[in-house]
């Protein structure tokens, strides 16, 4: 799938528009009805130059998925500067396919007893008016599920994290990158 990403990239930024699955190589054509959710994360020169991912990714097919989500990384996300031709060769890719979504009860599964280097956390508050997702081992700060709480309430723009206003969920990855 980074190949389909980097076709992705090189043709966007050379065409300013996204591809249409036509313009792209598929030697696996099953990712033209698989449908899986993804995250894709764009690194220039080390540093996060973009991400994106769908909530409900899984319900089309998973190339669709990537020539969105690459666009959106490279252009559509504004906590950055948009990715141009001339970033090309800089340009990175980390690609997260989410395995699994378990929802975080407070009884038996806490966050506190999370380990960030295998599990993420998507917190949606409760009234759906906020949204954040940390993918496993993406953070250096991270180093135990309680580290999560300072980080989710920066991502999330809050005061002080409450995790009662929040339904979480632990998040399992696979990961795939090409740095």
């Amino acid at each position: 799938m980074l190949d389909i990403i980097e076709q992705i990239i090189k043709f966007y930024l050379q065409y300013k528009k996204a591809p249409d699955v036509s313009d792209l190589k598929l030697e696996d054509t099953s990712l033209m009805e698989e449908k899986k959710s993804l995250f894709i994360t764009l690194y220039k020169n080390g540093e996060v130059a973009g991400s994106s991912w769908c909530i409900n990714g899984n319900k089309r097919p998973v190339v669709s998925e990537l020539i969105d989500n690459t666009v959106y990384a490279l252009s559509k996300d504004e906590r950055f500067e948009a990715l141009e031709l001339k970033d090309i060769e800089q340009i990175k890719v980390r690609l997260d396919i989410i395995e699994s979504r378990e929802v975080l009860d407070d009884k038996q599964n806490t966050i506190e007893k999370l380990d960030p280097s295998k599990s993420g956390i998507l917190a949606i508050k409760k009234d759906y008016e906020n949204i954040a997702l940390i993918l496993p081992n993406i953070h250096p700060i991270l180093l135990t599920g309680e580290d999560f709480k300072d980080v989710l309430q920066k991502k999330l723009n809050e005061k002080k994290f409450q995790k009662e206003e929040y339904l979480l969920f632990e998040i399992k990855t696979q990961v795939h990158r090409n740095f």
